[in-house]
């Protein structure tokens, strides 16, 4: 970690990762050289109710071999954030989790990371498309409940906002 600052904003991380020895280009293989540090802003899970950005000093590489399609790549690690991400792994897994337990709002959750709607639904929708993909989300469940009280509490809205047409959803709900 550079440093971290607060302001009217919220917070600010500036976070340089350790510089390995050597690195191979991902096209080639070839060494490549260092050629300094960019930064690249990122969106992290709230801390202490603020928005906290992260600014990740990223290393950028040269290849030098002249027939290899990348002259230059940036570092990554998909624990800090995916390739082109705006958000940080853990923003991600904040609001996946704020989504599953406290039924949050992709808007709401948006507001308190201090972005947009749709650049949360962006990192978000992926992986949430992918968990509902797995069938081994089956796995060992062998029989599925209803909560009673939500189907007559919503039976019981639904009764108040149709009027005459209650008993049909009171009998589709029993």
């Amino acid at each position: 970690m550079v440093g971290v600052q607060r302001d009217d904003a919220g917070l600010r991380v500036e976070v340089e990762s350790r510089t390995p020895e050597v690195m191979g280009c991902p096209a080639c293989g070839v060494i490549a050289h260092a050629h300094g540090r960019q930064r690249v802003e990122l969106i992290d899970a709230p801390c202490f109710t603020a928005p906290v950005k992260l600014w990740w000093r990223k290393r950028r590489w040269l290849c030098p071999e002249p027939m290899c399609p990348v002259n230059s790549f940036m570092e990554q690690d998909p624990d800090v954030a995916r390739p082109r991400a705006l958000l940080t792994s853990r923003a991600t897994s904040w609001a996946i989790g704020q989504m599953r337990r406290e039924n949050a709002s992709v808007q709401g959750m948006a507001r308190q990371l201090g972005c947009t709607w749709r650049t949360l639904w962006r990192a978000v929708k992926p992986i949430l498309e992918a968990a509902a993909a797995d069938e081994a989300r089956f796995a060992g469940v062998t029989s599925l409940g209803v909560d009673e009280h939500i189907v007559r509490h919503e039976a019981l809205l639904y009764r108040m906002e149709v009027g005459d047409l209650h008993w049909l959803a009171v009998v589709a709900a029993k």
